[in-house]
């Protein structure tokens, strides 16, 4: 039996609610457990595969209503073998969409039984007025209990019975999404080429020289590791949903459980 804490996180907050969520299973388990992180590209190339003791406890962020195309591409590979499995989906206060239930439905059909799944919020990545500091002490509370009714469940081998929200067939996603993104710019006065955008880019997307190799997909982990601040967002797609999200989604939003 093994205890798996899966996540892809490039700005850490899927990883907080993981961690947290994690280390209540481990407490009651007691077992071997093994994080894995699927931001660094390297994990994402190496296959795991599952036995019918073992326990997942996977999240990833929200994009556009979805979860990122790399994170989907790779849940694919994965062999669950009846191993059981805990979903989570960490939003930037607007909403989750289809991307909890896409998650549960991949998992599913690589073979995992889901007995829990949860809709989490963090700060948005393309504004801190959005989520700001999420997730926060309550959040993390809020992730403790979950954790608590996710081991019952999963201890008791029971599938989710609480309808997850979402569409099927998924909503599409825009060309936005789907095509890369205009990197994050670099302003030159700041930047001492310290190279840490390089070492946080999920998909490899910053060469050596700090041009841009036309794979971003603005997760904007480069943006907020950056030590001395010399990243920001120019594309004005970005800007302009910067700017939406503070107008419509400045109201607090709470997790959501589905036992």
């Amino acid at each position: 039996m093994k205890l798996v804490l899966m996540y892809f996180s490039p700005t850490h907050t899927t990883k907080k609610i993981v961690a947290r969520i994690g280390k209540v299973f481990f407490e009651k388990m007691l077992c071997e457990t093994r994080p894995v992180d699927l931001t660094k590209l390297a994990l994402r190339m190496r296959p795991c595969s599952f036995e019918e003791g073992d326990v997942l406890v996977f999240g990833a962020p929200v994009y556009a209503g979805r979860l990122p195309v790399c994170v989907s591409d790779y849940l694919k590979s994965l062999q669950g073998n009846g191993a059981r499995a805990v979903a989570v989906s960490v939003y930037g206060n607007r909403d989750f969409d289809d991307a909890l239930l896409e998650t549960y439905d991949l998992l599913s059909a690589q073979g995992f039984t889901v007995c829990a799944a949860g809709a989490f919020i963090g700060e948005h990545s393309y504004t801190s007025a959005v989520g700001t500091g999420r997730p926060d002490t309550e959040d993390l509370l809020a992730a403790d209990a979950f954790g608590i009714a996710a081991y019952e469940k999963v201890l008791g081998g029971v599938p989710v019975r609480k309808q997850i929200p979402g569409n099927r067939p998924y909503k599409v996603l825009p060309d936005s999404i789907l095509r890369p993104r205009e990197m994050p710019s670099v302003d030159a006065s700041r930047c001492v080429h310290c190279n840490a955008c390089i070492s946080v880019c999920p998909v490899c997307n910053i060469a050596a020289d700090l041009s841009d190799c036309g794979r971003c997909i603005g997760c904007a982990a480069c943006v907020k590791f950056c030590p001395q601040s010399a990243r920001a967002f120019t594309d004005e797609g970005i800007t302009r949903t910067a700017e939406k999200l503070k107008e419509m989604c400045s109201q607090r939003r709470s997790p959501k459980f589905f036992l």
